[in-house]
């Protein structure tokens, strides 16, 4: 665990490569406090409901939050290794930074003891890496030209490949593109367990998701399960893409039918439609209980039905729907003046 300090009036915080997080982790958290800032890191950013409608007030201790956010974010970024940043990049607050590194490394023997061969590779690798990352598509050309296992190789502490990072940034489709001509096996998983495929649905790729499904052979990808069971289509759902989950429905026809009449494994079919109503996908959901129709009496292995799921979202019903705001006003009625809601 390495230490950063580019000016020396300011004191160095740790940076966490993969290894001994609780260690990390608690002198990160005194740096924080040594800043102010723990309290948002903690707790995040205080919610003062609509700052259009403010007082001066309130409006001054939230810009203060904000303001602090980003530093304490800023500062997150900067005290992980270059292979742990994907994990957080797109976190929007310092407190979604912290709790994502917190579920992923806390307690995990992984990441305290990361074997001397991956922590080999992922220094060898580094510039790939990077290259991907900042998009250079040349470079990536030419770091896999020269090195005939980079394909293969595990390239970061969460065991990605090089496809896994680039489909995992959302961004350098080219270079997915191009890997994908050179790419011979796409059933790698990383340490979650997640294929290429299952990277594109949680970051809602669907360009990358549609360069991979291109060949009838990487079909298998759409019903490989990460280790928490879930395939691409239910990840897609459970992280809100709907893009991604309407483009996924097309491969899922064998699936669901087979779900439904079988009821294996586990209810991952009913589960299915329950995430698309908890995101709202109203419309889609409709459309897969129309088309299995056992689903709409199968319950959850929590016990709950779908329609507990529906009770829940206030928004699914006319009369849960946002309404523009009444105003109390005066009106006559048989020469005499009530005061009525307008």
């Amino acid at each position: 665990m390495a230490e950063r300090n580019s000016d020396p009036f300011t004191p160095s915080f740790p940076i966490f490569s993969g290894e001994k997080y609780d260690i990390w982790s608690t002198k990160m958290e005194t740096y924080f406090w040594s800043r102010n800032l723990w309290d948002i890191v903690d707790k995040g950013i205080p919610t003062f409901g609509n700052i259009v409608v403010l007082s001066e007030r309130k409006q001054k201790p939230l810009k203060e939050s904000v303001q602090k956010n980003a530093a304490a974010l800023f500062i997150l970024q900067q005290a992980v290794d270059d292979n742990i940043f994907f994990k957080i990049s797109r976190a929007q607050t310092a407190k979604a930074a912290w709790d994502a590194l917190k579920t992923e490394f806390q307690g995990n023997p992984q990441s305290t003891a990361l074997p001397d061969q991956q922590r080999e590779n992922c220094k060898k690798y580094l510039p790939l890496y990077k290259a991907i990352l900042n998009g250079k598509l040349e470079s990536v050309k030419k770091f896999c030209h020269d090195n005939e296992n980079a394909l293969e190789t595990r390239i970061t502490v969460n065991l990605d490949t090089a496809l896994h990072v680039a489909v995992g940034t959302g961004k350098t489709n080219d270079i997915v593109k191009h890997l994908l001509t050179k790419v011979t096996q796409l059933s790698q998983k990383n340490t979650e367990g997640n294929t290429v495929l299952s990277v594109a649905a949680i970051v809602g790729n669907k360009e990358a998701a549609q360069m991979i499904m291109k060949e009838d052979k990487r079909r298998e990808l759409f019903t490989a399960p990460n280790k928490s069971g879930r395939i691409p289509l239910i990840e897609a759902a459970r992280h809100g893409q709907k893009e991604m989950v309407t483009y996924l429905m097309q491969f899922s026809s064998r699936y669901l039918t087979y779900a439904t009449s079988t009821r294996f494994r586990d209810d991952s079919d009913v589960s299915l439609v329950n995430l698309l109503i908890i995101a709202g996908f109203y419309d889609l959901a409709l459309d897969l209980l129309k088309k299995y129709e056992s689903l709409a009496t199968m319950q959850l292995s929590t016990g709950e039905s779908l329609l507990s799921a529906i009770a829940g979202k206030p928004s699914a019903f006319p009369s849960g729907k946002r309404r523009e705001p009444k105003f109390w006003g005066y009106v006559d009625i048989d020469d005499r003046e009530y005061l009525v809601l307008t």
